[in-house]
């Protein structure tokens, strides 16, 4: 008995050759992925893997950075969004590409030498030597010679740095050391005709008879002392007291 053999022939599945269908076709051999986008092959197919800034099946889609990443842009700065990028313009005081870097002011400063520069955002301010005063520690400290009176506050004017005083009470003059008269300053300090008399930085008062006080405000209580005998009622008075005796009582 003669058996026959019957050899059917290989229909090729799409994307595959060979005689057993066993090579897989290069679809990337043509590819149209844009933008620096990579072609994947697959089966009859193949796909694009695409850079950051790039999306779609073709990686020809713009990612709006700005839109995804609310914080694209820090401390401030504002995202402008272009194509396959986007860009930030950053408010003064910040640099990068992200406005994450404080610019270092004290890079150009001009602080004078020996003072210390000390960085902030769009500025910076000097720490200045003993001695040495103003914005950039380049005027000589009028007040470091101590030319106030004591008790004075002392202030260098930043721009000319000449020394400014401030005067304690009863005081005056450039450097205050000049007293100031209470007493000839127009109305009478003393109350209930109280004498004035000007003593060194304030006054005193000499009051009249029946006050007391600083400023002879205080009527003396003269009854307090309880002057009045036998039960008497005590009537206190500028400066005396009446005694009100009690009636005689009848027999």
């Amino acid at each position: 008995m003669t058996l026959f053999s019957h050899t059917f022939p290989h229909f090729p599945s799409p994307g595959f050759n060979g005689t057993d269908c066993e090579i897989n076709i290069d679809d990337c051999v043509q590819h149209r992925c844009k933008n620096g986008g990579t072609c994947v092959d697959g089966p009859n197919t193949y796909n694009c893997q695409c850079t950051p800034q790039w999306t779609g099946q073709l990686c020809d889609e713009d990612v709006d950075e700005c839109k995804l990443q609310p914080n694209a842009c820090q401390n401030g700065g504002t995202c402008h969004n272009q194509d396959g990028e986007h860009s930030c313009v950053c408010v003064n005081g910040w640099i990068g590409d992200d406005c994450s870097i404080n610019f270092d002011d004290c890079a150009e400063a001009s602080c004078t030498e020996g003072s210390t520069c000390i960085d902030r955002v769009a500025s910076f301010y000097c720490i200045c030597p003993p001695g040495k005063t103003g914005l950039l520690c380049h005027l000589n400290d009028a007040c470091y010679s101590n030319p106030c009176q004591t008790g004075a506050m002392c202030d260098t004017n930043p721009v000319n740095g000449k020394y400014i005083c401030t005067c304690p009470s009863g005081y005056k003059g450039t450097a205050c050391n000049e007293d100031i008269d209470e007493c000839a300053l127009g109305n009478n300090p003393c109350e209930h005709g109280g004498r004035c008399m000007n003593t060194q930085g304030s006054f005193r008062c000499e009051c009249s008879k029946g006050y007391t006080g600083p400023r002879c405000e205080i009527d003396i209580n003269e009854c307090s002392a309880m002057p009045c005998k036998n039960e008497a009622t005590c009537l206190d008075q500028i400066g005396k007291f009446t005694c009100i005796c009690m009636p005689a009582r009848g027999v």
